[in-house]
């Protein structure tokens, strides 16, 4: 009696399931930011992306997809904070990192050591006399060297990313800005009309008027409501009383 052939599956067959398992785990943007941010702390201090630690962001704060990748500075003397930012399209945010275990910091203690050497470092200063309430522009503030033993942790080095802070207290001109003195401004609130770009100079570009369903600080996603269609449409805060579709 001849035994019946027993079927087999070609292995060939499993190449789609893997491709569709694969799509349903793709990174989320979030996800990028974070792997990308740990390998460059990771690097700049000298210790495994492993043992680089990010803090959560704030629940409102959505990361949105970077087309131009993302880049990473330490705005502060300290190493606590880095700016995030993407070019394409234009945004950046804060986060907040810090190491695991027992990693070591060699590259960040030679850094500091070099820099508390310097006899001399540049601060970012009032350009002019700022009010409280006031919102930073970029003319509103310059770089001015000062003594590197009265330069701490609570100093900007970098005016980049300032503007659109609101001022805490009167500051003069010529003195140090310090983290105590700024905190992110409101820049469009709930009923305000606000004006929401879609597109890019580089491609097609146009700039419709809506009405503003929630108050948005500098980068942050809210809901907007289109004057003419009635639409709710989301977009991201670009400045004061502007805002980017997504």
């Amino acid at each position: 009696m001849k035994s019946k052939p027993r079927k087999t599956v070609a292995a060939w067959t499993l190449v789609p399931l893997m491709a569709v398992s694969a799509s349903l785990h793709a990174a989320t943007p979030q996800e990028q930011m974070h792997a990308a941010l740990t390998d460059w702390v990771g690097a700049q201090n000298g210790v495994p992306a492993s043992q680089v630690q990010v803090m959560p962001l704030d629940a409102r704060v959505a990361v949105q997809p970077c087309a131009a990748g993302f880049s990473f500075d330490y705005p502060f003397v300290n190493r606590e904070n880095v700016r995030v930012r993407c070019l394409k399209p234009n945004w950046q945010l804060f986060v907040k990192v810090g190491f695991t275990g027992n990693a070591s910091q060699p590259a960040a203690a030679a850094t500091v050591k070099a820099q508390q050497a310097a006899e001399i470092r540049q601060v970012v200063v009032a350009a002019t006399n700022l009010s409280a309430g006031q919102i930073l522009q970029r003319e509103s503030l310059k770089l001015e060297r000062l003594d590197a033993e009265k330069v701490s942790s609570t100093h900007y080095l970098d005016p980049n990313g300032l503007e659109g802070q609101e001022v805490v207290r009167a500051v003069r001109a010529g003195d140090p800005i310090r983290l105590s003195d700024l905190r992110p401004a409101v820049l469009i609130r709930r009923g305000e009309q606000v004006m929401l770009t879609v597109g890019s100079p580089q491609t097609f570009e146009i700039s419709v008027k809506a009405e503003a369903m929630q108050d948005g600080k500098m980068g942050e996603q809210i809901k907007l409501r289109n004057l003419e269609s009635g639409r709710t449409l989301s977009g991201v805060v670009s400045g004061k009383g502007t805002a980017k579709g997504l």
